[in-house]
């Protein structure tokens, strides 16, 4: 009778769907905070020809309604720029440590089947650029050593930059820390790809 039971896919793809996945999700809350940023431009009330025009209003000011519609779309679009901008910055800094994490485990011989982080309740990543490994004498030149390195020392840069600008209350919705964040991420996902072909390569890759 032939055997039905379902293959148990290697631990190395399952792995790499993962990482894959959390590259995935930063990128879309990227190109939403994208539109955001966009639609709040367009909709500035100072980009904006005025349409002339008073309605009255029985018992208070006239209202410009041209005027009022703008306002207020301006400033529902602004909510929504910095709340898909802080979403694509957990996502990326989760993309950024889920894909080191990984590669730390591949380095220490481990197998491991998904990439492992922690989220809070509202399902952000409690995670700050510090919490990132040093890759410094563990990955090759081939692997990107130089890159992934540089990129780590801009990313704590860009996190301190963030925090002294939020202690000043001059807050600047910049997407720094997480292009940093998303670009780290894509290069350690580059750096796991090299690792697992040299494995395979050798035949160093079993099911655990």
């Amino acid at each position: 009778m032939p055997d039905t039971t379902p293959a148990t896919p290697e631990w190395h793809l399952t792995l790499l769907e993962s990482v894959h996945a959390l590259g995935s999700a930063a990128r879309e809350l990227r190109d939403a905070h994208q539109h955001a940023r966009h639609t709040a431009r367009t909709t500035d009330p100072a980009r904006i020809i005025p349409v002339p025009g008073l309605l009255t209003v029985p018992g208070a000011d006239p209202v410009r309604p041209h005027d009022e519609a703008l306002w207020q779309l301006s400033d529902l679009y602004l909510v929504l720029d910095h709340h898909t901008r802080d979403l694509y910055e957990n996502a990326a800094l989760g993309y950024a440590h889920g894909t080191a994490t990984a590669l730390a485990a591949v380095l220490r011989s481990e197998h491991p089947h998904h990439v492992e982080l922690p989220r809070d309740r509202n399902g952000n990543y409690p995670l700050g650029a510090d919490d990132l490994p040093d890759f410094d004498g563990s990955l090759t030149v081939q692997a990107g050593a130089h890159e992934l390195a540089d990129l780590r020392t801009r990313l704590i840069a860009c996190e301190q930059a963030q925090d002294d600008e939020q202690a000043d209350a001059e807050v600047e919705f910049s997407t720094a820390l997480a292009d940093t964040a998303h670009a780290y991420g894509e290069h350690a996902e580059g750096a796991l790809h090299h690792l697992i072909r040299f494995a395979a390569t050798h035949g160093f890759l079993h099911a655990s």
